[in-house]
């Protein structure tokens, strides 16, 4: 049976395990982020806590509701799902939609499904009609030294992407935790070099803030229950040499 953990609480066993889990741990705790209106952690933490204390899932205890929450937490909830698919935690959460915002259904469901997606009052995507709960690995990247791979298996998209430039590299990386849109544009190249992300779907603007979309791809696979047969069915191999 699954018990319920708060962030305090991951946070007090990081602290005490001082390094990162190694081999089989069960794990049977279900971290719950955003109860009585907590603030949500940054992506950043929780990608360097969850790694050193085995958890069963995440849960988003409050709707996302992007048709009334400022853009600041649009990007920190999109931020941590996406870190979360990263690190290969199942997370559980749900959407809420203003008839404006379906074409963000596209440029998220590489991420994690949302258990019931509202859009202005009415129940309007199942899970299954994202992607990602049929194809493994759509938007993801690697590092390397002095470089980032994108591979973007989008059938919109489907390339590989080298980014080496470094004001692209930098506006990648710091969108990674959600942050506001003037940072990245603060002069001429980081400008230009943001505006290029967004055009090519790595990086969503989201009114005044913008957010970095690929997974980080840090080993494969990130487990056999997320592949899901998907990779074999579909005969794809896995990246190599990332």
């Amino acid at each position: 049976m699954s018990v319920l953990m708060d962030l305090a609480e991951l946070r007090e066993h990081a602290s005490d395990t001082g390094r990162p889990s190694t081999g089989a741990r069960p794990a049977t705790a279900t971290l719950t982020l955003g109860s009585d209106g907590a603030p949500l952690p940054a992506a950043t933490e929780l990608a360097a806590l969850l790694p050193r204390m085995s958890v069963a899932g995440v849960r988003l205890a409050q709707t996302a509701d992007f048709a009334a929450l400022p853009a600041a937490e649009i990007v920190r909830i999109i931020a941590l799902i996406r870190e979360c698919a990263s690190i290969g935690v199942p997370v559980s959460w749900s959407l809420i939609l203003d008839p404006g915002q379906r074409d963000l259904i596209r440029q998220l469901d590489h991420l994690p499904a949302p258990d019931r997606t509202v859009v202005a009052g009415k129940e309007a995507v199942a899970a299954g009609a994202w992607r990602s709960s049929e194809d493994f690995g759509l938007l993801y990247f690697r590092k390397g030294p002095n470089f980032l791979s994108v591979v973007d298996n989008r059938p919109e998209s489907c390339r590989r992407i080298v980014l080496d430039d470094p004001a692209t590299t930098d506006v990648f990386r710091q969108g990674l935790a959600g942050c506001p849109w003037d940072e990245l544009s603060r002069d001429p190249q980081y400008a230009a070099a943001a505006a290029d992300l967004v055009e090519k779907g790595l990086l969503l603007r989201v009114g005044d803030h913008c957010v970095t979309l690929p997974l980080h791809m840090r080993t494969w696979p990130l487990g056999a229950a997320l592949l899901g047969g998907t990779l074999a069915s579909a005969g794809k191999k896995p990246e190599e040499g990332l």
